[in-house]
């Protein structure tokens, strides 16, 4: 498509600065399933969003179809939604920028590897974790996607971007059986490369935690020392992470609102959002309004020192954009989105952590999260799966208990911050937590 005829004939038409967004994505996926290849899918598109001001309102439009012919009805479409605009907020678009970050990229070297070479990968990861424990039965998924991105930005005030990013992922679940139970152990990891040690890691943490869980029971219920395993930490924050979008703030959905400057957390708690980081779901040096991206603390010390804004909620709060102004597809309008945020890591091994709990509860995994937590209030209660320690050691496996607790309170209670950081899993915002030690959450078991 010509952007420059698309431009020219929107000046015909009356709208005023205008901006083409055009994203080109690709995936390739598949699952292993005992040596045999399933659902191998491979997809590629590419789409346009057209948005630009007509008579003072911003008007959205958009097409899969990259094509002259629908040079006429994006503008049509875009000035139809622009009279039909009722917000009193103001969009502008942006013009260039001077602090667009120069970043290495790191090259992903997964494109060097063939769709069988990474399906040959994928069987072997399946058959160490058959191998690593006479307890595993089966695996139930092995699983392969990889994802490619590009964004191409332009606009009538000179504005001229482009980006690319690509990452891949593999998910791994087995299935542990002894004489009286069986039990579940999921593991996952992004990856950029095909490398041996991975296989080992993701085998490792699947069967370990089924087998390990093996024979649990449940426990008296009461209030217990907590300790979160960073992967339930970083499923919680992911969950919760919504009450720093200044847009939820602006809603009054969020009991941060007011607290910029003020305490909100022990002091060695440092929350980070980082758009520029390696193996991120994300890794963009501008948003999707054209605005420079860079790593910020939104918590440090304990302390809450921004909300991530678009330009138009960072102009409603006073404030500019943080560089998260970024649509969920190209037929939304642009919104605020977290890019990949995690707590800095603390200096305590989770095996010290566990040294120094006399009675209290390891929670490795929970279900359900997004019905058993309300962002709005904090409060969440959700069903568990963990270990008993007693005087420094794990005891026993633990099932069948409801975690309960408030999100905002629980803040100030950490006691302990880990080393062992690891991300949730990418299809939902993008969080990473060390372990972390609470002083006290209820647990409810038999």
């Amino acid at each position: 498509m010509d952007i420059q005829l698309l431009f020219q004939k929107g000046k015909e038409h009356g709208i005023e600065d205008m901006e083409v967004y055009i994203a080109k994505n690709s995936s390739t996926g598949f699952n292993i399933y005992e040596g045999n290849l399933e659902k191998y899918k491979v997809a590629e598109e590419s789409v346009l969003s057209l948005r630009g001001i007509y008579k003072g309102k911003m008007g959205y439009s958009y097409t899969e179809k990259l094509a002259e012919d629908s040079v006429d009805e994006l503008l049509k479409n875009l000035i139809q939604y622009a009279e039909n605009n009722d917000s009193e907020d103001i969009e502008v678009l942006s013009a260039p920028d001077n602090k667009y970050e120069d970043i290495n990229e790191t090259a992903n070297k997964l494109g060097q590897y063939t769709d069988e070479q990474k399906m040959d990968f994928l069987k072997s990861i399946e058959k160490e974790a058959l191998a690593f424990d006479e307890n595993v039965k089966a695996v139930e998924s092995c699983r392969y996607n990889e994802y490619a991105s590009s964004v191409f930005i332009k606009n009538t005030r000179r504005l001229d971007l482009e980006g690319s990013y690509s990452l891949g992922i593999i998910s791994l679940s087995i299935v542990a059986k002894d004489e009286k139970d069986v039990q579940t152990g999921h593991s996952y990891m992004i990856i950029d490369d095909l490398l041996d040690e991975y296989k080992n890691k993701l085998a490792r943490e699947a069967v370990s935690d089924a087998v390990n869980m093996l024979g649990a029971t449940s426990i008296e219920s009461r209030n217990y020392e907590i300790i979160l395993r960073n992967n339930v930490a970083a499923d919680l924050f992911s969950s919760m992470s919504q009450v720093f979008l200044g847009n939820i703030v602006q809603k009054n959905l969020s009991l941060m609102k007011g607290k910029i400057g003020k305490t909100i957390g022990v002091s060695n708690l440092n929350i980070i959002e980082n758009p520029l980081m390696d193996n991120g779901v994300v890794c963009r040096t501008f948003d999707d309004e054209g605005t420079p991206t860079y790593s910020k603390y939104i918590v440090k010390k304990g302390i809450l020192k921004t909300f991530l804004h678009n330009k138009k909620t960072g102009e409603k709060e006073g404030s500019k954009s943080t560089g998260n102004g970024f649509r969920n597809s190209h037929k939304s309008s642009i919104g605020v989105m977290p890019t990949n945020m995690y707590i800095e890591e603390g200096d305590s091994t989770l095996e010290n952590m566990i040294g120094t709990v006399n009675e209290g509860i390891i929670i490795t995994d929970i279900q359900g999260l997004h019905a058993g937590i309300n962002p709005t209030s904090g409060d969440f209660s959700i069903s568990s799966n963990g270990f008993l320690i007693e005087k420094g050691q794990i005891t026993k496996p633990l099932c069948q208990m409801v975690v309960s607790g408030n999100f905002f309170k629980m803040l100030s209670e950490i006691t302990a911050i880990g080393n062992d950081t690891k991300f949730s899993f990418p299809d939902g915002n993008y969080f990473g937590s060390p372990s972390i030690k609470i002083n006290s959450l209820t647990v409810a078991g038999k």
